[in-house]
């Protein structure tokens, strides 16, 4: 599998170097298309970090085609994690993010095929999900500086604690989780009701109150506590500079993002780009409404939260890439295909839909 990664990644070296700009070597066209977009912001903010603002209108707001944006958008970890390395080993950011790309890409896809492992029970099922997941197309956000790849990761790996009931290590875990993306501390409920799940205290759907209020599970229960507080001190350090508490949801207008009913955020615009992200989140919505019940309640309620909180901001501008995390429709979809008798053939198929779409992403067809 790390194999793999690094050849997919070589890919992405060849068509960056074959449709980018040129410069004087192969590593800096390849950096260079993935440094672009959100990757914009972390550089800002690992170079100046977070601007001081004297006006609500400072942090973003948007009045038809009049827009401000800033920093405040951007959760704190990733680009101070990047600012720290590049300190430390006197690189610049391009490097830095490089870097723990192929870290975290690396990272990432040993802890699904270890949570694929516990899932299926079955080592061959969780390599061929596995595959499924670096091939499948738009999981190329897992290799551009953006936090995909890094959310993933912790996710997967508080999944993966929660399991093993190492919970110890998910106290550490969540504090990266929630400064990393602002549905970080949404991501808690979720990995609450897995280790509900795993007590036997939600079986078939239903919770056991009795139990849940028994008082080891409220002692285990505090294990889960870093996150909310990390959450509250990274808004109180809002508040102390901005005079917001919540900057980073103040700045979300900036790209045009406002509360509304989720169906109403499908099809706002006649472009292209929100078209088919429309179709596609419908598409996704579909199917995982239809196999809902062969996943435990814990990764369906993961899935819902994941869609819903950027469809109540009433746009589907980036869809694909909040919809590559879902982890638990990867299991959904590489269970059927495995009892194909061309399965890896497959593979080869969704790998060429992958190399599409980040091509069609590098001449910015699509966000």
């Amino acid at each position: 599998m790390i194999a793999l990664i690094l050849v997919i990644k070589t890919g992405y070296v060849a068509i960056s170097i074959s449709v980018g700009d040129k410069h004087d070597n192969f590593f800096k066209d390849y950096v260079t298309a993935l440094n672009k977009n959100d990757s914009y912001w972390y550089k800002k903010i690992a170079e100046n970090g977070y601007p001081n603002i004297t006006k609500k209108e400072d942090i973003g707001y948007s009045n038809g085609a009049i827009f401000k944006q800033s920093s405040w958008a951007f959760f704190p970890f990733y680009p101070y994690l990047l600012k720290s390395t590049m300190y430390v080993l006197g690189i610049d950011f391009e490097t830095s993010a490089f870097f723990w790309s192929l870290f975290f890409s690396i990272a990432m896809i040993i802890g699904f095929y270890w949570f694929g492992t516990i899932f299926f029970k079955n080592n061959e099922l969780a390599f061929y999900t596995s595959c499924l997941l670096i091939f499948f197309p738009f999981t190329f956000y897992f290799s551009v500086f953006f936090t995909e790849v890094l959310f993933l990761t912790f996710v997967i790996f508080s999944f993966i604690t929660v399991h093993y009931k190492r919970l110890f290590l998910l106290f550490f875990l969540l504090i990266p989780l929630v400064l990393l993306r602002p549905n970080g501390i949404i991501v808690i409920l979720p990995l609450y009701i897995y280790f509900l799940e795993k007590q036997s205290i939600i079986e078939k759907n239903k919770i056991k109150w009795n139990k849940v209020f028994e008082k080891n599970n409220l002692l285990n229960s505090l294990f889960f506590i870093s996150g909310p507080i990390v959450f509250l001190v990274y808004c109180f350090y809002q508040y102390s500079v901005t005079g917001y508490f919540f900057a980073f949801s103040i700045a979300q207008q900036g790209w045009y993002r406002e509360f509304m009913l989720p169906f109403l955020s499908f099809f706002r615009s006649s472009d292209l780009n929100t078209q088919f992200n429309s179709w596609y989140t419908i598409a996704v919505i579909i199917f995982a409404f239809w196999n809902r019940k062969k996943l435990p309640l814990s990764f369906n309620v993961f899935i819902l939260l994941s869609v819903l909180l950027p469809l109540l901001s009433g746009s589907v501008m980036s869809m694909t890439r909040f919809v590559s995390l879902l982890f638990p429709l990867y299991f959904l979809v590489s269970k059927p295909l495995f009892s194909i008798r061309y399965k890896y053939l497959i593979l080869f198929f969704f790998l060429g839909l992958h190399y599409f779409t980040y091509l069609a992403w590098i001449k910015n067809l699509i966000s």
